[in-house]
């Protein structure tokens, strides 16, 4: 039996990806997994490296660029694991992660989703947990002149779970999608990402439903992997992240997300589990 699935959805960064498959089995996992790849930049596939210095990794072909939630589920469908991990191709995994998360969740079968605590190469903490974002949120992060009026950092610091306790394991409303360790049975039933996402909201999404079918949604920060992250949409001046495609895809997809929830409570339903375990 195959405890872990490792899941990359790969597009522009093939050096990233070599490292992140170099790193998975130089970490020696102790427990039986494997890793799918799915190549999603017809214009520049990492298919033929992928299986020349990676034999063990079955990579799969998108004629398309299909976006990062469909990719992930077009993995997900041929994925064998009991655990279902997805996986940014610029992470590092460090010894022992893929054995720690898999033992938290065999002794808490009531938590649907799992994150480990990302750190930077230089080894501070990135944000990877939150709150479910409000509207203007966006709005805050965007406009310079907003983002240092005290009403917006006061929105933006809440999203970010900012001053709270983040030492600790602790429920969460959602999960950054670099690093989502998922039981398989809740995902069956939950589903996999929704399909209208092409990229941006489908992991707040993702776990909103998981909550909403009463499975927990956990940031665990005693397990520790390094994501080589950048947020593409906030690179450049104002103008140019108005202008950036990336903006304007992560604006349809906020505009669909807060369409398909508005008649739903903002924050995640706490306490609906009845599935055991602490």
């Amino acid at each position: 039996m195959i405890d872990v699935s490792i899941l990359i959805v790969h597009y522009n960064t093939p050096g990233l990806l070599r490292q992140t498959l170099k790193g998975i089995f130089r970490a020696h996992p102790s427990l039986a997994f494997e890793v799918v790849v799915v190549d999603n930049n017809l214009k520049s596939r990492v298919k033929e490296m992928v299986e020349r210095e990676f034999p063990t990794v079955r990579c799969l072909i998108s004629e398309e660029n299909i976006g990062f939630g469909r990719g992930m589920n077009k993995a997900m469908e041929v994925a064998r694991g009991r655990y279902l991990f997805v996986f940014n191709p610029d992470m590092i995994l460090l010894p022992g992660a893929l054995e720690a998360l898999v033992q938290f969740m065999d002794s808490h079968p009531d938590v649907g989703i799992v994150g480990p605590r990302l750190l930077n190469p230089d080894g501070s903490v990135q944000h990877s947990a939150y709150r479910f974002m409000e509207p203007m949120v966006i709005v805050y992060r965007r406009v310079p002149i907003l983002r240092g009026m005290p009403f917006a950092k006061r929105a933006v610091d809440a999203y970010l779970l900012v001053g709270e306790d983040l030492s600790q394991t602790r429920d969460v409303d959602y999960l950054l999608g670099a690093a989502m360790f998922v039981r398989r049975e809740a995902m069956e039933q939950v589903g996999g990402f929704d399909p209208a996402f092409f990229v941006y909201f489908e992991d707040q999404d993702w776990c909103r439903r998981f909550w909403l079918a009463g499975w927990k949604v956990v940031y665990r920060p005693q397990v520790s992997l390094i994501h080589y992250h950048r947020r593409e949409t906030a690179e450049g001046g104002f103008l140019q992240q108005l202008f950036n495609p990336l903006t304007r895809i992560q604006i349809q997809s906020a505009i669909y997300y807060y369409k398909k929830y508005k008649h739903t409570a903002h924050d995640a339903p706490r306490g609906v589990s009845s599935r055991g375990g602490a």
